[in-house]
């Protein structure tokens, strides 16, 4: 599960680079702290975080992800 977790990542880095990546990240953990004033929900809030722990558990996943779905997230 973890290194399914971490590959749903790989692929958010491939489409996003990893700089744009890392600065998202922080963006959105940033606004989810202001947003909900917690650290760790503002983690579990991020797009990215929220894709792959929806997904973590289904090893087809990244054969069928489509691009950018992490997009789709709830904020």
């Amino acid at each position: 599960v973890t290194k399914n977790h971490e590959t749903i990542h790989w692929q958010q880095y491939i489409e996003t680079g990893i700089f744009g990546f890392l600065l998202l990240y922080l963006i959105f953990w940033i606004i989810g702290l202001i947003k909900y004033g917690n650290g760790e929900l503002a983690y579990y809030r991020i797009p990215f975080e929220q894709e792959a722990y929806e997904n973590d558990g289904n090893f087809d996943y990244c054969r069928t992800r489509k691009r950018y779905a992490w997009m789709e997230s709830k904020i």
